[in-house]
């Protein structure tokens, strides 16, 4: 087995580069206004009336809005350009939002949800596909790294704060902020240059070759997007209060930082794909202690931080992996989808097995299935 191969020199920081600074304001913003809502709509649906089905339906069709519009990002841009997907990405998750405000019945809400969705997928694939459009391939994991950050941060600050300011001052501000923010990413898109992709798709460029290029990478993506999902969703019941709204602190906060912290590692150290057989391996560990110890407070927040260390460090290098093996819109497509459908199925995958069985056993499985995955890990360190 070869050995990492050291970059001589020092590597050039990826904030030097004008337009990507600008894609890192444009990502925030708008991972802002995203953030804020989402607890926030479901209580919304539940407050007006509209029952917990629509409450769960409209995180639901959020999501499947927003795999949907990253299945169709690749062919937009190469016609506009990312600066114009991006652009009516903050259209479309910000311009419906007020829309919420008068909006009680069900069916208004899920189908503001679904235009809402449509512009954080446009978004998605656009903000990561531009990490590795605008940087050299040596700082490629540095501004992944960096780009997990402008997307963590929001997410950190706006789920408190959007549930806060609801419950403090009325869903309406709520709203309005979510409306703004989005809108606010307009300013350091228009600076931007059109952007047309660099690399136009070629023969061998379907669906089929991009399964063939990125399974490897993408399928310890998509099982510890599933663990979070399941986390993220059942850590409030399985967890009793304070120590559930710790773990949910903790895992995102942990899953940032650590992602960030793998960009630094892979900036200085080449091969794609290095880190994920021990990103894999700690998730799992993590998974596996929260299945045995989510009844013990503080060792659960201890599993969950340990999950989160795995999660970003994976999330880091399997984005990094794909761009070495497909082009970037393409590889941005399947890691945001493996992120994404990885969180509903965890959500759906834990509700049903803790039907027939407990929580505990629905997360042995997820971790015995993170296992198993490991191999597959091993053979994403190959360039092929």
């Amino acid at each position: 087995m070869t050995r990492p191969q050291v970059l001589p020199g020092k590597p050039e920081s990826p904030l030097r580069h004008r337009n990507f600074r600008l894609v890192l304001l444009a990502s925030a913003a708008a991972f802002s206004g995203y953030s804020l809502l989402l607890p926030v709509v479901p209580l919304w649906a539940v407050r007006q009336g509209a029952g917990a089905f629509t409450a769960g339906a409209a995180t639901g069709v959020f999501m499947a809005s927003t795999v949907l519009a990253q299945f169709a990002t690749s062919a937009l841009v190469r016609r506009h350009g990312y600066r114009a997907v991006m652009v009516w990405g903050a259209l479309f998750l910000g311009v419906p939002t007020p829309l919420l405000i008068p909006s009680v019945e069900g069916w208004e809400i899920l189908g503001i949800s679904l235009l809402r969705g449509i512009g954080f997928g446009l978004l998605t694939v656009c903000g990561s596909a531009l990490i590795a459009e605008l940087l050299p391939s040596r700082s490629v994991a540095k501004g992944s790294g960096l780009y997990g950050l402008a997307a963590g941060v929001p997410q950190l600050a706006g789920l408190p704060i959007g549930t806060a300011v609801a419950e403090q001052w009325g869903f309406a501000p709520v709203f309005v902020l979510a409306t703004v923010l989005p809108l606010c990413a307009l300013g350091p898109l228009l600076l931007l240059p059109t952007l047309p992709p660099r690399h136009e798709p070629g023969a061998g460029a379907g669906l089929g070759a991009l399964v063939g290029a990125t399974w490897k990478p993408w399928l310890p993506m998509l099982a510890v997007s599933t663990g979070f999902g399941a986390l993220a969703t059942f850590l409030p019941i399985v967890v009793t209060s304070p120590a559930s709204a710790v773990a949910l602190f903790v895992a995102p906060c942990v899953a940032m930082l650590s992602r960030w912290a793998a960009g630094h590692v892979g900036h200085r150290v080449a091969g794609p794909g290095r880190m994920l057989p021990a990103g894999l391996a700690v998730a799992t560990v993590g998974l596996a202690g929260f299945a045995l110890l989510a009844d013990h407070g503080v060792l659960a927040i201890i599993s969950v931080g340990v999950f989160g260390l795995g999660f970003g460090v994976v999330q880091n290098d399997a984005l990094v992996a794909m761009f070495a093996r497909a082009r970037a819109g393409a590889a941005s497509v399947a890691w945001n989808v493996a992120f994404d459908a990885g969180q509903g199925l965890g959500a759906v995958a834990v509700g049903a097995v803790v039907s027939l069985t407990s929580f505990g056993a629905a997360f042995g499985l997820l971790a015995l299935a993170a296992a198993a995955l490991l191999p597959v890990a091993v053979l994403a360190r190959r360039a092929g």
